[in-house]
């Protein structure tokens, strides 16, 4: 859980009416929220999640999640509280869900069953053996699409709380470039560094690359020369001759139906400020703000050089509909995430005692 939602869950933790029940022998109902029961495998499968976020608290030498103390609490207190606060959560999403008349147009149903069929038979006897059924699976699912239109309700296009194009554009500038890039091997075809002599000439066919490119030639044709170049360094190295065994020089049948290839356009690659491809320091020499969109540049490290073209981030024109989701929820996520802490407010919670006795949560840690 968030901090923000953290801190929007305690405000209203301090108005929730929480009471335990013990209902006999009936433990397949784990809570009940607002008058809702929900199933006990939804609880348990809250309680799974929060066992694992448990065990980021493990100190050095600890071993037993159960047997360790989180946040002034015994962790077993910690966990189902946690489990708790989740169901609230998905009790919330259930309610706002109807109370804003949202309805799904895409078959999200049909997606959530799917989504469930294909998984079922990866983790189907692991939730089964610790209590969680197919269907509390499915509901689970089913309710994190709920809590996925609702994002959508308010911050999509004509919501009353829309991002609008330009934020969405400017996070992305602020944190992707889209670039292209020529790898250059500071190694000869023996695999052996490079020396003074031969990085003054690697550094001369860069440079001559980079006019090439800003007089226009295709970058693409350019790296599949530099590409061609290397390999033959390599295959001269080992020996291998592009020539016939007569020593005629082997030609190509060309037909007079032979069609020319179509030029070969890249949009190059998007890269963001932590990338590591094509490496670290590319990003790095992207993002320090010295290479412009247009801008060429030779990046030097100990092993590779690396020739770098600066493009327009939506020179691809789908890219920026591709991200308008992701961006979205990068930048109004924990926003919404404490709204919906705070729709808990006020709930008369009711935790089935008898289903917490009987699906221990060492069920949950056993190997």
């Amino acid at each position: 859980m968030s901090l923000m939602k953290k801190v929007a869950a305690s405000a209203a933790a301090a108005v929730m009416t929480l009471s335990l029940a013990s209902c006999g022998s009936d433990t397949t109902w784990g809570a009940d929220i607002d008058g809702t029961r929900l199933r006990a495998g939804i609880l348990i499968y809250f309680q799974s999640n929060a066992v694992s976020e448990a065990s980021q608290y493990l100190g050095d030498g600890e071993t037993d999640v159960l047997a360790i103390t989180i946040e002034d609490k015994p962790s077993k207190d910690w966990i189902n509280d946690e489990a708790v606060e989740d169901m609230r959560e998905y009790a919330a999403v259930e309610k706002k869900f109807t109370e804003l008349g949202i309805t799904f147009e895409n078959n999200e149903e049909k997606a959530a069953s799917n989504t469930v069929d294909q998984w079922w038979e990866y983790v189907g006897e692991y939730f089964e053996g610790i209590g969680v059924s197919k269907q509390s699976y499915y509901d689970i699912v089913l309710n994190s699409q709920k809590r996925a239109a609702i994002f959508d309700y308010y911050y999509s296009d004509g919501g009353e709380k829309e991002v609008s194009e330009d934020e969405i554009k400017n996070y992305l500038l602020e944190n992707n470039s889209r670039i292209k890039f020529i790898r250059m091997e500071l190694k000869d075809g023996e695999g052996n560094l490079l020396k003074s002599e031969g990085k003054d000439e690697l550094k001369k066919m860069a440079e001559g690359y980079i006019e090439r490119a800003k007089n226009g030639e295709s970058f693409e044709a350019i790296e599949d020369e530099y590409n061609e170049y290397y390999e033959n360094l390599i295959a001269e190295a080992n020996g291998i001759s592009s020539e016939t065994e007569d020593g005629a020089a082997e030609e190509e049948d060309v037909s007079d139906t032979e069609t020319e290839e179509p030029e070969r356009i890249s949009y190059g690659t998007v890269v963001s400020k932590d990338s590591a491809i094509p490496s670290e320091k590319v990003a790095e020499t992207v993002f320090d703000g010295s290479l412009n969109v247009g801008d060429y540049t030779i990046v030097e490290e100990n092993e590779v050089w690396y020739i770098v073209y600066r493009m327009d981030l939506f020179e691809d024109s789908s890219y920026l509909e591709g991200q308008m989701d992701y961006a979205r929820r990068a930048l109004k996520g924990e926003e919404f995430d404490a709204s919906v802490a705070g729709w808990i407010e006020g709930q008369d919670v009711t935790v089935n005692e008898a289903a917490i006795k009987r699906y221990k949560l060492e069920k949950l840690t056993a190997e």
